[in-house]
């Protein structure tokens, strides 16, 4: 091999060689990102832990973690950081275990052993009756470490960042002729007892006071396919000092919600606590005289044993309402205008004088039909399409339609959809309507007249509405040039002759 091809060899190979290195770090890079993500989504596979066992939100303004098996209300991050987009951001704060209880007043609740920790006899509260942010017990912490893999053993897209280390709990224990706080190690799931002064972190939790028992309201009747909306009602504490602090969530028949202290966003589940204010709503059926039944469920947690050193009890509290509604059948419905004159005014649709229900209706747009109108047809109002069911097969139904003015004259109805003569879609002048004023009143017949499915099924379906039609203008006559010089040629020896006989 010459000189000059050794040198483009090794050029090559350089050149490849550094392209595989510089993948393989690419790749190294990647996997070094990718593998936290995989670790927080896998994390907690199963049991009490998995995502959806936590409702996320906020209490008094700080983002937080309702723990649905226990009913407890968790700071999704450590203390020393907060969460922003995500993310726990700052760093964690370690004191001894004393700065924590009594400094920092987070010890759950004061007991009479507690001049053996180094807290003073005068110190006292109940952080489990006023609901505040507290240490969590040792059993607490235990709870959260359950069925979770990698350390830090924690769903960790619900507690981001949380490191792998040592947590103060709310507990103590009293061995080998001492009194000794129990930290909870993260990193292994498990605990040891600790002196006082070593530093750690701690994560806040509240609750520990049960809310009262719900009581179910009345079942509602509303108009089929209408919300049922129910009477406010506030959530209380079992304990009328104290506050409870834990979770809600609403399941059940038609499409149920509900909505804290009157704004917001309509919700499934959140965050609550005592002295909020429910509304709770849900669909009737669309078929006349059936029920839609939602269970509203409220969770908290109820802490016990706090006078003991040897171990405190976190049982779930749970109670319940469940809201029904039937659905009547329904008359009315106020549809706006989506163009025209009166666009975005009111159009009032009536059901009157049968045994019919409506199901449904909206104001649509002359183009949202697939076929055109006919020459000089246009509906300056646009159309409604409605849908009536409940009724007798093959009876009559009377329909109502209100405008915001008086229609003008020479408005005719014309409806879209098959007939008898002509099973496709199209538009024709419908007789059966009776226009006077601002209203339209139609009498429509399942499977027959006015009925768009041509099925006697009880069900009618109109598309429609009021159209004016432009009249042909007769054009004026013209004559061909020959015969207008011709004209003009009589004209003149008329005008002469005339002349004429003024000089004679």
């Amino acid at each position: 091999m010459s000189a000059p091809e050794h040198r483009i060899q090794t050029t090559k190979s350089r050149f490849f060689r550094h392209r595989t290195l510089s993948l393989t770090r690419w790749l190294t890079l990647l996997g070094a990102c990718a593998s936290p993500l995989l670790a927080q989504a896998q994390n907690c596979p199963t049991g009490d832990n998995t995502d959806d066992q936590y409702i996320l939100g906020e209490a008094n303004g700080v983002a937080s973690a309702m723990h649905w098996p226990t009913g407890l209300v968790w700071k999704r991050c450590i203390e020393g950081m907060t969460f922003e987009s995500g993310q726990c951001a700052g760093t964690p704060q370690a004191k001894n275990w004393n700065t924590w209880a009594e400094t920092d007043r987070l010890l759950p609740a004061s007991f009479a052993d507690q001049t053996y920790l180094g807290i003073g006899a005068g110190f006292s509260q109940n952080l489990l009756v006023s609901g505040g942010w507290r240490m969590a017990y040792k059993n607490e912490l235990l709870k959260i470490t359950e069925n979770c893999g990698a350390p830090p053993k924690i769903n960790q897209s619900v507690f981001p960042d949380t490191p792998s280390s040592h947590v103060w709990s709310g507990s103590a224990s009293y061995i080998f002729g001492s009194y000794d706080p129990i930290r909870v190690d993260f990193n292994s799931s498990s605990y040891a007892l600790t002196y006082r002064n070593e530093g750690y972190n701690v994560r806040l939790v509240r609750g520990g006071q049960p809310f009262a028992t719900l009581t179910p309201p009345s079942a509602l009747t509303v108009s089929a396919g209408d919300f049922a909306t129910f009477s406010a009602f506030t959530l209380g504490s079992s304990v009328p000092a104290g506050q409870a602090w834990g979770g809600a969530r609403i399941s059940g028949d038609g499409n149920p919600e509900f909505q804290i202290n009157g704004t917001g966003d309509w919700v499934q589940e959140a965050i609550v606590k005592s002295g909020d204010q429910i509304t709770v709503r849900l669909t009737a059926p669309v078929t006349v005289g059936n029920s839609h039944t939602a269970t509203f469920t409220l969770r908290s947690g109820q802490t016990t044993g706090i006078m003991s050193l040897y171990g405190e009890t976190t049982a779930l509290q749970e109670t319940s309402a469940s809201f029904s509604t039937t659905a009547t059948r329904r008359t009315d419905m106020p549809l706006q205008l989506l163009e025209g004159p009166h666009n975005g005014e009111t159009l009032n649709l009536t059901v009157t004088g049968s045994e019919w229900s409506l199901e449904k209706a909206q104001s649509l747009t002359a183009t949202s039909f697939a076929t055109a109108l006919p020459p000089r047809v246009s509906l300056p109002h646009g159309a409604v399409s409605l849908r009536l069911t409940n009724g007798t097969p093959g009876s009559n139904a009377t329909v109502v339609l209100t405008y915001p003015e008086e229609l003008p004259a020479g408005t005719r109805y014309y409806k879209y959809g098959a007939t008898a003569g002509n099973p496709a879609d199209h538009w024709y002048a419908y007789p059966d309507a009776v226009i006077s004023g601002n209203t339209i009143t139609l009498t429509l017949t399942d499977g027959s007249a006015g009925d768009s499915d041509l099925s006697v099924n009880g069900i009618i379906d109109d598309p429609g509405g009021p159209a004016w039609i432009t009249q042909d203008v007769a054009p004026i006559p013209t004559l061909p040039q020959w015969a207008m010089m011709l004209l003009a040629g009589i004209m003149g020896m008329l005008a002469l002759n005339r002349v004429r006989v003024r000089n004679t």
